[in-house]
């Protein structure tokens, strides 16, 4: 959401009275060497911040953090000389914690856990304090003369484990503060009020008692935490800990507390701090992988709900058919739009093999189809086939297949697209008709008789094949007319078909040209088929306006071989001897 300038002012604000006073505490309680303090949350606090914040509202908030550092650097920690240094060193943990927050939480959160670890443990919770520590160790040295190995290992374990332990639960609220989103999801109140409640009597049980091995079961509770509650409550889980548990080992209770002999002694109490923050560093630390890998899964499982939401209504509502199968072809799921296809009702096919609603002819190419799929994971491969609705002729269909690898890689089904082509290849057959087929006399054309002659020829069957001419047909569309022209290659189209054999084949290829070709038949019997046909000629009147028209016709013979050319240039030569003959006659190559 948009910030105001007014809002931006209001929040660094807010953000520099939280850095004074937990800077406060943390150099009231923890500063137990005269040095840095060795508990450290305020950077942390400015990085969360940060974090939530535009970019071009980060000037606002580093001002005043800056002016809160200063103030109190000056008036209850090591002076004025050491305050710029030490509130500059601040300063830039906060903003280079933020800015790598910001940058491997885009890059990485939550889908690469140990890259998003990797940038988190290392850059935040070591590179960044340890410049910090060495500017102020060295500043601290040259200001006030205090020993800077102590304070190095004091600032760096201080600072660093401050960072690890509570960036990652404050950047969640700062950003929920910003965003105006709820921290818990719907419902999930009750879940976490019992978490917080739980860690924090086992808390106090453990912290209670010096049984050192008890540790574990805080730890074991905020792993717990991490699985089956969301991030802001793992993540509040360690704080809990790290409040109640470092308050009662700051006054010497616990386990931790008793690891020294002399509870008094300052240094004593400082190494119980420190061991403390380590522990609550390791515990943080187990848990932020788990949390990663629990938001990832929640949100793959939220965008596998809504795109099973969008799948469900698609494959309800379009006349596709969807289909699941395994990788053998058994049908997982089919969507309803089947039934108005098949007829198949789709708890029918639930368990069936997608080939047995495919033609036993076409199932071998289905198989090849979905093989080649499974071999190209990802890569469409389409078939076309005739497949067995429930209760009616076969139909055809057109299916995409797509394999479905797993998480592994290994193809674990397949999906599949499938719809009805049946008009389309009525289509297609039409047009492959209309491709071999005289338009004018409906039957075959010379692309045609020359495809079926070379079928014929190339079978080795003795066969023959025909030319006819319809003599003086120049005449007769001079006389009358090119439309009754037209009526008489009709005519003479229809009566060659009824003359010849159901078994040959009456093409128009030319003008008034024709050819027949008679499988399976000597030239003896093929002149014979042809007499029968010129004297079915000429008996044929057709009738005009300007009286009936009749025809006669002339004819090449010649027996068929592997090439068709040679054959019709024979017959061809054969009827220019007839026409030469004077017409009306057959003749048969030589």
């Amino acid at each position: 959401m948009a910030i105001t300038p007014a809002a931006s002012l209001r929040a660094a604000i807010v953000t520099g009275l939280a850095f004074f006073i937990s800077a406060f505490v943390a150099v009231h309680y923890s500063r137990l060497s005269g040095g840095v303090a060795m508990v450290w949350l305020a950077n942390a606090i400015l990085a969360a911040r940060l974090h939530a914040l535009p970019v071009r509202c980060w000037p606002a908030t580093i001002l005043a953090c800056a002016v809160a550092g200063l103030m109190l650097t000056s008036l209850f920690g090591l002076g004025w000389r050491a305050a710029p240094f030490l509130t500059a060193a601040n300063l830039f943990e906060g903003v280079a914690a933020a800015a790598i927050l910001r940058r491997i939480t885009r890059s990485h959160w939550p889908d690469d856990t140990a890259e998003w670890m990797a940038g988190y443990s290392l850059g935040i919770g070591l590179a960044v304090p340890l410049l910090g520590a060495a500017v102020s160790a060295i500043t601290l040295s040259l200001v006030a003369g205090l020993p800077m190995r102590v304070n190095f290992v004091d600032w760096l374990i201080g600072h660093s484990l401050g960072l690890l332990i509570f960036l990652p639960c404050g950047s969640l609220v700062c950003m929920a503060w910003q965003t105006r989103e709820p921290l818990l999801p719907q419902g999930a109140g009750t879940r976490a009020m019992l978490l917080a409640g739980t860690m924090a009597v086992l808390t106090l049980a453990v912290f209670m008692q010096t049984a050192r091995p008890l540790l574990l079961f805080p730890l074991l509770l905020v792993v717990f935490g991490g699985i089956w509650a969301n991030a802001f409550v793992a993540l509040m889980l360690p704080m809990i800990l790290a409040t109640l548990g470092g308050l009662l080992t700051l006054y010497g209770h616990g386990p931790i507390a008793d690891m020294q002999p002399s509870p008094t002694d300052l240094n004593v109490l400082a190494g119980r701090l420190q061991f403390f923050q380590v522990y609550l560093g390791v515990t943080v630390l187990c848990v932020l992988p788990i949390v990663a890998e629990q938001e990832r899964r929640r949100r793959r499982m939220r965008d596998l709900a809504h795109s099973e939401a969008r799948y469900r209504l698609l494959s309800d509502h379009v006349s596709d058919v969807i289909i699941h199968m395994a990788r053998s072809g058994t049908i997982r799921y089919a969507s309803p739009a089947i039934t108005q296809l098949t007829g198949h009702a789709p708890e029918q096919l639930s368990g069936v093999d997608f080939r047995q609603i495919v033609v036993e002819e076409h199932r071998a190419a289905v198989a090849a189809a979905w093989n080649a799929a499974v071999a190209s994971p990802g890569e469409p491969v389409a078939v076309e086939y005739l497949s067995l609705p429930l209760g009616g002729p076969s139909r055809w269909f057109e299916t995409h297949f797509r394999a479905v690898t797993n998480e592994t890689g290994d193809v674990d089904g397949l999906v599949c697209v499938t719809r009805d082509i049946a008009q389309r290849k009525r289509i297609e057959e039409d047009l492959s008709r209309a491709a071999l087929t005289d338009p004018l006399t409906g039957i075959p054309n010379r692309r045609a008789f020359f495809e079926t002659a070379e079928r014929v020829g190339a079978s080795g069957v003795p066969s023959a094949l025909a030319v006819i001419d319809i003599d003086y047909f120049k005449l007769v569309n001079d006389r009358h007319g090119h439309a009754v022209g037209d009526r008489v290659l009709r005519a003479f189209a229809e009566t060659a078909v009824a003359a010849v054999r159901s078994t040959d084949f009456v093409a128009r290829i030319g003008g008034e040209e024709f050819a027949v070709l008679l499988p399976d038949t000597e030239l003896v019997h093929a002149e014979k088929v042809c007499q029968r046909l010129a004297k079915a000629v000429n008996a044929l009147a057709v009738d005009t306006p300007q009286g009936q028209v009749k025809i006669t016709i002339s004819a090449g013979i010649a027996a068929l071989g592997a090439h068709p050319d040679a054959a019709l240039a024979a017959a061809d030569s054969a009827l220019y001897r007839a026409k030469a003959e004077g017409r009306a006659r057959l003749r048969v190559a030589a």
